[in-house]
């Protein structure tokens, strides 16, 4: 049984490594953990970065949205509600946004000052600047007047950006989009500390990590762990918890063996032992369940593998998967099988959809049409996934026994360190991949824009369909929800025929909680920042 009071043990224990490996600036850290009510709980990898206008992944962001915050948040009832803006109001004709920010909302130490209307400005025209190089900026404020200019270098203000006073705010979008206050929930949109990032002349890493958020960072040893620190001037009331310890462990054996071994209070439960698990006397009542709008799916890139190219071959793989026997046999249950694209708790969600079944005679048949019959000619293929977590490498050796079953291919398959992962996402080099999709807002266009739209930053798999763009177009402008939603259902019945990858499962977070693990928030998108968690016994 853990005893909570190792925790100021282990604290100081990983002090001393950390000052002597990083020398005089994690000495200088004006924060530091104070107190024996730390959350522990991994980092499944290595954070990507440490800037908010460059992150892309879900583990980073967890980690971010502790230090930094914007203007909008989500609630447990996956509602959007004030954060730093305590309100705001919106023209007419939707496209003009005027946000009064909250009075005593102040950066971290050593920049320890009011945030006004500035910092907002300043921080996202710097999210677009192209010295700032990030993947995501222009799928989250492309919609402002201005900020195409900005990031193609032709202007370094955004003119839909603008600070009447300290307190006002306002963004002004192209057009009425529906969606565009769930965008700025995204890290892209977080406020950032000039003095802060100007000091570094515009790097933002572990030395200058300074946000407004809950806590702040006190301690971080690259590739081991991250230790952050409860904020006592936080605007929302200093949180519960004196701090956050992350140790960074990739592979999931280890994050099982931490937990049970008392070393960490969370830990995502892994599949293959579930099992064991639930015949645990004590483990078993310590099993958490979390719905979650996300969308696994197997990526079949066109740019990089021309058989993908012929709607045939896309066809026979989606109809040769047998996506019931991965719900059964890889993911034991936790996940319901998805035909579309969609997941359940995103407005226009059908559960009557069904998609491409699963029907080994007519994939037979489509890939003998595209011209290769039992699999004759067909090149050898490789299917990717990220490293450090069975079930995924389960689901991938089920997907590609059916492809050698049903199709005759034979596929390798290989693991990818995360961040190599995502950089090869982003340059569209990995031929085919399964991957997960989780919503940064309940919305259709979060999913289809965002995701398969010709020019959309997203779409790095070569997919291009005018009449999907085209609805896509209209259902981004529509004013009138229920004609939005037809129009959005429309393009994703178009997409899910057309396969330019294959919607496999709606995958449920399973994780196990130590019984003192109280307060903690949670919504479809995930966990919310830790302010009312506690571990206190």
């Amino acid at each position: 049984m853990h005893i909570r009071p190792l925790i100021a043990l282990s604290v100081l224990a990983m002090a001393a490594p950390i000052l002597a490996g990083c020398g005089r600036k994690e000495a200088s850290r004006p924060y530091r953990v104070s107190g024996k009510n730390v959350l522990r709980y991994a980092l499944q990898s290595r954070p990507t970065t440490l800037d908010p206008a460059t992150v892309e992944d879900g583990d980073t962001i967890d980690l971010l949205m502790q230090v930094y915050e914007g203007l909008v948040q989500w609630s447990v009832e996956n509602e959007i509600v004030p954060n730093i803006a305590e309100r705001w109001e919106v023209s007419p004709d939707g496209t003009v946004y005027t946000f009064h920010l909250k009075r005593g909302v102040r950066f971290h130490k050593p920049y320890p000052r009011e945030v006004t209307a500035a910092d907002f400005v300043y921080s996202m025209t710097r999210a677009l600047l192209p010295a700032t190089r990030s993947a995501t900026a222009m799928n989250y404020l492309n919609d402002i007047v201005g900020a195409r200019d900005v990031a193609d270098g032709k202007a370094t203000t955004v003119r839909g950006l603008a600070a009447p006073d300290a307190r006002t705010l306002t963004i002004t979008i192209d057009r009425r989009k529906p969606y565009f206050l769930g965008k700025l929930t995204y890290p892209t949109a977080y406020v950032v500390c000039r003095e802060a990032v100007e000091k570094k002349k515009g790097l933002l890493d572990e030395t200058n990590t300074v946000g407004s958020g809950p806590f702040a960072l006190a301690q971080y040893r690259p590739g081991y762990s991250v230790l952050l620190a409860a904020n006592p001037d936080y605007h929302g009331g200093r949180p519960v918890l004196d701090g956050l310890e992350r140790p960074i462990l990739p592979d999931s054996t280890s994050r099982q063996t931490r937990y049970e071994s008392g070393g960490a209070d969370i830990t995502d439960l892994q599949r293959a032992d579930l099992s064991r698990i639930q015949a645990d006397p004590v483990l078993k009542g310590q099993i958490r369940e979390f719905a979650r709008a996300n969308i696994w799916y197997l990526a079949l890139n066109q740019a990089a593998f021309p058989p993908f190219k012929d709607k045939r071959v896309r066809q026979a793989f989606a109809c040769a998967i047998d996506k019931d026997a991965i719900l059964r046999l890889a993911l034991k249950g936790t996940a319901a099988r998805a035909a579309g694209i969609l997941p359940p708790g995103v407005p226009g969600y059908n559960p009557a959809f069904r998609g491409l079944p699963y029907d080994p005679a007519r994939a037979r048949a489509l890939l003998a049409a595209a011209g290769y019959p039992d699999g004759k000619g067909f090149p050898r293929l490789t299917i990717s996934f990220r490293q450090g977590y069975k079930y995924i490498e389960d689901a991938v050796v089920a997907l590609r026994s059916d492809l050698q079953r049903n199709l005759g291919i034979e596929c390798d398959i290989q693991q990818v360190e995360w961040a190599q992962f995502l950089t090869q996402r982003t340059n569209g080099t990995m031929p085919c991949y399964h991957l997960r999709w989780a919503a940064d807002y309940l919305d259709p266009q979060n999913f289809l824009s965002l995701m398969l739209r010709t020019v959309s930053p997203e779409n790095t798999i070569g997919y291009s369909n005018p009449e999907f763009d085209r609805l896509c177009d209209a259902a981004d402008v529509e004013s009138d929800p229920k004609r939005r939603l037809a129009l959005y259902a429309k393009a994703e019945r178009l997409a899910v025929d057309d396969a330019p990858w294959i919607p496999m499962y709606h995958l449920r977070d399973v994780e196990l909680q130590k019984p003192y693990v109280r307060g903690l928030r949670d919504s479809l998108m995930g966990h919310l920042p830790h302010v009312t968690t506690t571990v206190a016994q």
